[in-house]
C-alpha cells in the first residue's frame, strides 16, 4: 500500500508504476516526483504541483487536473477524457500522448512538445499554443477557433476538417500538413510556411494568406 500522506507531502519521490487509481491527491506537492508508468485513472489532482515530475507512460484517463502545474514529462501519457481546464502545460513534453476527449479550456500549451500527439476532435478553442511543436500531430476535426498558434511547428500535421476560424497562425510552419476541408474563415496566416500544404476544399473567406 502506498502511504498517501507521504505522497501528498512530496516526501516520496519514486512512485514509478504506483497504483493510485481514484485517489485524492488534490493540491498535493508532487514536484519532481517520478510517476512514470503510474496508474492515475480517475485520480483527483486538482491544484496539484507537478512541475518537473515524470509522468511518461502514465495512465491518466479521466484524471482531474484542472488548475494543475503540469510543466512535466508526459511522454506517451494517456490523458484521454482528462480534465485539464486552466492547467499549466507550458513547455511540457507531451510527445505521443493521447488527449482525445480531454477538456483543455483555458489551458496554456505555449512552447509545449506535442509531436505525434493524438488531439483528434479535441476542443482547443482560444487555447495558447504559441511556439508549440505539433509536428505529425493528429488534429483532425479539432476545434481551434481563435487559438493562438503563432510560430507553431505543424509540419506534417493532420488538420483535415479542423476549425481554425479566427485563429492566429502567423509565422506557423504548415509544411506538408493536411488541411483538407479545414475552416480557415478569417484566420491570419501572414508569414506562414505553406510549402506542400494540402488546402483542398478549405474555407478561406476573409483569410489572410500572405504566406512566406
Amino acid at each position: 500500500m502506498v502511504d498517501l500522506q507521504a505522497v501528498r507531502s512530496g516526501k516520496l519521490k519514486h512512485l514509478a508504476g504506483a497504483d493510485l487509481e481514484d485517489e485524492d491527491l488534490s493540491h498535493a506537492n508532487l514536484s519532481g516526483v517520478n510517476l512514470s508508468g503510474a496508474n492515475l485513472v480517475g485520480a483527483d489532482l486538482r491544484g496539484a504541483k507537478l512541475s518537473g515530475a515524470r509522468l511518461d507512460g502514465a495512465n491518466l484517463i479521466g484524471c482531474q487536473l484542472s488548475n494543475t502545474d503540469l510543466r512535466a514529462n508526459l511522454l506517451g501519457a494517456n490523458l484521454m477524457q482528462a480534465d485539464l481546464t486552466e492547467a499549466d502545460l507550458r513547455g511540457s513534453n507531451l510527445r505521443g500522448s493521447n488527449l482525445m476527449q480531454a477538456s483543455l479550456s483555458r489551458t496554456s500549451l505555449s512552447g509545449a512538445f506535442l509531436s505525434g500527439a493524438n488531439l483528434m476532435g479535441v476542443n482547443l478553442q482560444n487555447v495558447d499554443l504559441r511556439g508549440a511543436d505539433l509536428r505529425g500531430a493528429n488534429l483532425s476535426n479539432a476545434n481551434l477557433h481563435g487559438a493562438n498558434l503563432t510560430q507553431a511547428d505543424l509540419q506534417g500535421a493532420m488538420l483535415s476538417g479542423a476549425n481554425l476560424e479566427e485563429a492566429d497562425l502567423r509565422e506557423a510552419n504548415f509544411a506538408g500538413a493536411n488541411l483538407t476541408s479545414a475552416n480557415l474563415l478569417c484566420a491570419d496566416l501572414e508569414g506562414a510556411n505553406l510549402t506542400g500544404t494540402n488546402l483542398s476544399d478549405c474555407c478561406v473567406v476573409g483569410t489572410v494568406l500572405a504566406a512566406a
